[in-house]
Parts: structure tokens; C-alpha cells; sequence
């Protein structure tokens, strides 16, 4: 009967560091600095108005490319608010008229996101702010759940 207690003490604090570590990965997330330096990176998205007006998005990178072969009508969504699965994540904007950026462009999978904030002068896209996290997150929120669950199993120990 010993080994279930002592099975029973383990697997509850197991899941107490799963569960510390959830909440300081969630507590990580939304405390996430935006980056306001203004540099577009080549991997960063654009939503536009492609083939049959349907939303797709174009790498910063190809823009001047996907424009001189008709990839893309507009460099606008067509929708104020919508979502296109690509092949590896998923893609989800909306249109702000209140904000210092027009467009907020956020790419999301399993691993990783990353949002863009970004306003149009004529034609040129200039980026307000971005932020991007991945899964290297956990390794912030690993050593913190430690820590507290470590502090909680030696609180235990001088009941």
C-alpha cells in the first residue's frame, strides 16, 4: 500500500509542474513585449486580394515578385475580418480604423505565432509593431514552474 501513496504523491506533483508550467507559458504569452522597430523581415505576411477575390498572403519578401506576375489584385483583404488556412499554419487579420495601424495580420501553428501590425502609405506597407513567440517560450516557463513547485514540495515538507 505504500508504493500506490507513494505513486499517488508523485503523479500529483508531475501534474502540479505540468499545470505551473501552463500557466507561466499563458502568463509569458500575454505579457510578450511587441517589437516596435519598424524592420519588415522577408517571412512576415501580407494579406491581399488574390485569383476569384479570395484573401491569401504574400511574403514581404516576394512582394515586388508576386505583383509583377499577377499574383494578387490588391494588397488588401477583401474582408475586414477573416482567416485562410495555408499549408503550415493558419492566417487571421483584421481591419482596424481607430488604431495607429490599419491591418493586425497574425500567423499561427502549433509552435509558433507571429502578429504584425501594419498601416498603408499609398501603397507601401510600413510596420508599426510586431510580436512573435514559438516554442522556445517553455524555455522561460520550465525553470519558473520548477522553481514553484520545487517551493511548494519543501513548504510540504515542514507540515
Amino acid at each position: 500500500m505504500a508504493g500506490a501513496n507513494t505513486f499517488r504523491s508523485i503523479f500529483g506533483w508531475l501534474m502540479g509542474f505540468v499545470a505551473m508550467t501552463w500557466v507561466w507559458a499563458v502568463a509569458l504569452i500575454m505579457a510578450w513585449p511587441w517589437d516596435k522597430t519598424g524592420q519588415w523581415e522577408p517571412e512576415f505576411r501580407l494579406v491581399a486580394t488574390c485569383k476569384d477575390d479570395q484573401a491569401c498572403s504574400v511574403p514581404y519578401a516576394k512582394l515586388a515578385e508576386a505583383k509583377a506576375q499577377g499574383g494578387y489584385s490588391a494588397l488588401r483583404p477583401p474582408e475586414p475580418v477573416g482567416e485562410v488556412q495555408e499549408e503550415d499554419a493558419w492566417l487571421r487579420w483584421r481591419r482596424f480604423s481607430d488604431k495607429p495601424w490599419q491591418f493586425e495580420v497574425g500567423r499561427s501553428s502549433w509552435h509558433f505565432e507571429t502578429v504584425v501590425r501594419y498601416r498603408f502609405d499609398g501603397e507601401t506597407p510600413v510596420l508599426v509593431e510586431v510580436k512573435r513567440y514559438d516554442v522556445r517560450i517553455l524555455l522561460y516557463a520550465i525553470p519558473l514552474a520548477l522553481t514553484m513547485v520545487g517551493g511548494m514540495f519543501l513548504r510540504s515538507l515542514r507540515k
